[in-house]
């Protein structure tokens, strides 16, 4: 006896997915491949490749001393496959030549708009701006730093086509060093339905970067972008916010390239960071038992500055534990060897067990930098929750 129900499997999903493309090609216009493709006609790459370049995509770059860098990024967001796009360039008030590498580039292309804050408002408010000025469908960021392999929105726009119940999508990536060379492998997380329903329905955390993800704007407009109250982790604030309301789909193909650097916001505040971290997880589960959020204020006092003594100097030994395996990490990937020494005699002290666990991520990653990005693809993916805690760098 034959079970129609796997046998349905596949053509159900045929079908949701050629449906999917069915409703972006009539709400593009674009009637003759419409009903073609509804009428079980294949659309040669050229039509599908015209009908992704119809949605627009605003890309955001926040940038603050970046003169050395955001020549380099942008030409990796030009470089792409998909041209369908308008580049916004926020400067937060740099005192580098931020504004004379913009102007260039404005000069240049056509498709690049530049802003200046009138004083230092910060990377939220400075996202948050640029968010109400976009004009494409989808919004992308890229931090002015890193930067982009040449698929990347198309690959981005056609999970999104093929996945419509998703809003938000993602990818993996590839740390930069100093120098700007590749190195290894950063996992990701959702990379399944069934991770992302995980998400809905325990409270776990994405593990994604602001400069792999891409969203519906509409959505960023009905939450209200990012939260201008939080110095760090207002990042993983909104994503796993997007992952639990909306649904969010990552990768594995590594899309992007994240710059290592040891005077970011999150090296600056890195207590803050953690306390934020921490935040997010909590409401996570206050919104799935229906009780009402706390502030990042609230949580703080909450949490950790009304705590006894003895438990706050604990806590703060073991989030000061994090912040030098995170230097670690920093330090090895730039084969930095005296850096390296000392952050890893660090973390033993304050906490031999993540020393363990370091070096298990270590060598983790050493193996996938060998990897080409086709083998990553298919490779075993590391626990993302748990290399945050053993020295990601997010």
């Amino acid at each position: 006896m034959v079970d129609n129900t796997e046998v349905g499997k596949p053509v159900i999903l045929a079908v949701s997915r050629q449906v999917s493309w069915l409703q972006v090609l009539a709400r593009k216009g674009v009637r003759g491949s419409a009903e073609r493709l509804y009428f079980g006609e294949q659309l040669p790459n050229h039509t599908l490749m015209q009908v992704m370049n119809s949605q627009k995509v605003s890309v955001i770059i926040p940038a603050f001393n970046a003169a050395d860098t955001l020549a380099e990024t942008v030409a990796s967001v030009l470089k792409g496959t998909h041209k369908n796009l308008e580049i916004l360039i926020v400067d937060d008030c740099s005192t580098d030549a931020t504004d004379k590498v913009a102007a260039k580039l404005v000069e240049q292309y056509s498709r690049i708009q530049y802003f200046r804050n009138p004083q230092n408002y910060g990377v939220s408010k400075s996202r948050n701006l640029m968010i109400d000025r976009a004009t494409g469908e989808y919004v992308a960021f890229i931090d002015s730093d890193d930067t982009w392999e040449p698929n990347k929105l198309e690959v981005c726009l056609k999970m999104l086509a093929d996945n419509p119940e998703v809003k938000a999508v993602a990818h993996a990536l590839r740390y930069l060093d100093k120098h700007g060379k590749k190195l290894s492998y950063i996992p990701t997380y959702p990379t399944t339905k069934a991770e992302m329903q995980a998400i809905k329905e325990t409270g776990e955390s994405p593990w994604v970067f602001p400069s792999s993800v891409v969203v519906d704007r509409s959505i960023l407009l009905k939450e209200g972008g990012f939260a201008e109250d939080w110095q760090v982790g207002e990042d993983t604030e909104l994503f796993t916010k997007l992952a639990q309301k909306y649904g969010l789909l990552a990768a594995t193909e590594p899309l992007g390239n994240y710059r290592i650097r040891g005077k970011s916001l999150t090296d600056k505040h890195w207590l803050k960071k953690r306390i934020a971290s921490d935040c997010v997880k909590e409401n996570q589960l206050r919104r799935l038992r229906g009780e009402k959020e706390l502030s990042l204020h609230e949580y703080e006092q909450l949490c950790f500055n009304n705590l006894p003594l003895l438990q706050r100097l604990n806590k703060f030994r073991e989030v000061l534990a994090l912040h030098y395996m995170r230097k670690l990490g920093q330090s090895w990937l730039n084969r930095e060897v005296l850096p390296t020494i000392v952050y890893g005699v660090a973390t033993t002290v304050l906490n031999p067990q993540a020393t363990v666990d370091k070096w298990k991520w270590m060598k983790a990653h050493e193996k996938l930098s060998h990897q080409t990005a086709e083998g990553i693809s298919h490779a075993p993916q590391l626990n993302p929750q748990r290399s945050s805690e053993i020295g990601g760098l997010s």
